[in-house]
């Protein structure tokens, strides 16, 4: 796999992570709800590893990696 298709991908990764999970933890930060902070935290630590394996497992297949967008 191509540099460039790698960080075409990340990037666009990384931008729809922040988009579902990040704004959502933003939001229960800002109101102060620790409880849906935890839960949001768990959950983005959850998609950054999946996203990391995703990475991993196609940094063996390049076929592997694909945009959900």
């Amino acid at each position: 796999m191509l540099q460039a298709d790698v960080e075409t991908w990340a990037l666009a990764r990384a931008h729809q992570i922040v988009l579902n999970e990040g704004l959502s933890l933003a939001k229960a930060a800002q109101d102060l709800d620790r409880k849906k902070s935890r839960s949001l935290v768990y959950e983005l630590r959850k998609v950054i590893t999946a996203a990391i394996l995703e990475a991993h497992a196609g940094s063996f297949d390049p076929g592997n990696i694909q945009s959900e967008n």
